[in-house]
Formats: structure tokens, sequence, C-alpha cells
């Protein structure tokens, strides 16, 4: 039983003789200017008074266990520092550093051709932008000034960059492009600082809907397996791959939304899409019909708004 009791005032002792622990960890070491921090005390053994300093921040001092949301609005790497007090006036010190990165400048510009002098947003025809084959035509050009060397340049479009064509890529680096968007569009660039900064410029492109997009059925179509006009589709001279000199290959890039159906001759709706990518097949539930003519009805609504309709007959050949 003595020894027992000894231990236990040792122990006591020893624990009465514990320095205080500064620690603390804070929810992200790279920020952007701007942007603000929490930070969580972590700091262990009878600490009674917490004070810190968070050069460029704000606030910069702060004295207490919980110091919550710090913000930074000037670039550059920073030490933060906490200094803990137990009730003996023993101190316990602990810092980390953060960097605070610059958002980046970005500007992009509708110019009058590629090299040329700035306009306002601008007026294009639905037709222009460069062919596949390099021809440049009339589309959009924009071009992105204001950024740094290690910027990311990231361009947002309606079409997915499908109608993007990059003319300025040094350095993996796409500053200048030719545009050629199928309805008016706005064209947002991101440029991401290596820090992950992000500044963004948009412009507004409007686009001329020309009055020559046909619509069309063809009047007869051979369902027959030999990889030949095998499908009847509602078809168009705007095409979905932006070249436009393709003609008439189903695309339907000009319709908007549409209901197409096909009858037999009893009346009988044996056909209907929506959708101006599908085409029929010549089936009825999925059996192959016979030679025969058979009636159609089309609504469609344009990508101008404009909305129309035809009526007539398609032969199915073998």
């Amino acid at each position: 039983m003595k020894y027992v009791v000894l231990f236990s005032v040792f122990s006591m002792l020893f624990i009465g003789l514990a320095q205080p622990t500064a620690s603390f960890t804070v929810s992200d070491n790279v920020i952007c200017e701007g942007d603000c921090i929490t930070i969580e005390n972590n700091s262990s053994n009878d600490v009674v008074s917490s004070s810190w300093s968070f050069p460029s921040g704000t606030p910069s001092f702060y004295s207490g266990m919980k110091p919550g949301q710090i913000c930074f609005s000037t670039a550059g790497t920073y030490t933060l520092l906490l200094t803990v007090t137990d009730a003996s006036g023993a101190t316990s010190s602990a810092s980390q550093q953060i960097t605070v990165g610059a958002v980046p400048n970005i500007s992009i510009t509708l110019l009058d051709t590629i090299g040329g002098v700035p306009i306002p947003d601008t007026l294009i025809s639905m037709y222009g932008g460069m062919w596949p084959t390099g021809q440049i035509t009339s589309g959009a050009v924009i071009v992105a000034s204001g950024y740094a060397a290690g910027d990311s340049l990231v361009w947002q479009t309606p079409n997915g960059g499908n109608d993007v064509f990059c003319f300025g890529d040094v350095a993996g680096v796409c500053d200048t492009v030719i545009v050629t968007p199928f309805y008016d569009s706005y064209y947002i660039l991101n440029n991401i600082s290596p820090q992950g900064c992000i500044a963004s410029d948009t412009v507004f492109v409007n686009v001329r809907f020309r009055d020559s997009v046909i619509i069309s059925v063809p009047d007869a179509f051979s369902p027959n397996g030999d990889g030949v006009n095998d499908v009847l589709r509602v078809v168009t001279n705007v095409d979905k791959d932006f070249n436009y000199k393709n003609g008439f290959n189903g695309d339907g890039g000009a319709i908007a939304s549409m209901n197409f159906q096909i009858f037999n001759r009893y009346g009988q709706l044996i056909f209907r899409t929506t959708d101006p990518q599908e085409g029929w097949d010549g089936t009825f539930h999925n059996k192959p019909l016979n030679v025969g003519n058979f009636p159609y009805r089309l609504e469609y609504r344009l990508i101008s708004g404009f909305t129309g309709s035809l009526n007539g007959n398609v032969m199915l050949y073998k």
C-alpha cells in the first residue's frame, strides 16, 4: 500500500508539470485574394488563453480559443501564429503558412478579323465561321489579353467547343478563336492561375438566322440493309458538324423541336419521334413492312423560333 501512495503522488506531480501544447488546423493552405479560411484550435494541456496573429488578415490579431473566419485581400505567403498559455503562465507556440494567390486578369474582345481592330458585340451570319479545310469566312473573331505566363485559358461555349476554332495556340494557350454559333450566344473565357484563382470575361455574338434554311422529308427510301438510304429522317441543309456544305445529311441542325409521325394506309400511327437525329427504319413492332406508300405529318420549330409543318407521302422500296 505504501508503494501505491508514493506512485500516486509522483503521478500528480508529473501531471502538474506538463506544459501546454499549441496546435491548430486551417481549412485551406492555398486560397485566392478575397477568400477566407476557418481555423480549429487543437491545443491541449490545460490551456487558459490563446493569442493569434494573422499577418495581412482580417482580423490580423485575435485573443480567444476560436478565432472564426479569417479573410485575406492581399496576395502573398503568410505565417499564422498561435501562442497558448496555461494557468501557471507556461506558454507554447505553433505556426502554419498559407499562400494567398493573386486573382488573374483576363479580357476578351471581338475583332473585325484576325489581327484586326476591336468592334462591339457583333452580328454574324449563321453560315459564318471556318470550314474544316481552314478557309476563314465571316465568323466572329475573339481575342484574349491580360493573362500571364503559367495561366490556363478555358473557353466556355454553348456548343461544347464544337464551334470554336483556335488560332492563337502558343505553348498551349488558346488566346485567339473564331466562333461559329448557330444562334445568339455568349462566350466566356476563364483564366485560371497556378494557385487555382479564376478571372472571367464574356462577349455576346448575335447571329442572323438565314431564311434559306430548308426542312424536308425525302419522298422515298429503301430499308434493305445495303447501307444506302436505309433510314427515313427529317433532313435540313444546316449540319450539326458545322460544315454547312454537306447538304442534306439528316443532322437536323436547325431544328429545335419537332413531331414527326408516319401512318399506314388505314391511318394507323406506325412511327413517331421528336428527335431530329432519329429516323424510321421501315418496321412496325420490330417487323419489316412491305413495299408501299406511307403518309407522314411533320410539325417543327427552328432555333430561330420560326414554326412550320409538312404533310406528304413517302414510298418504301426494297
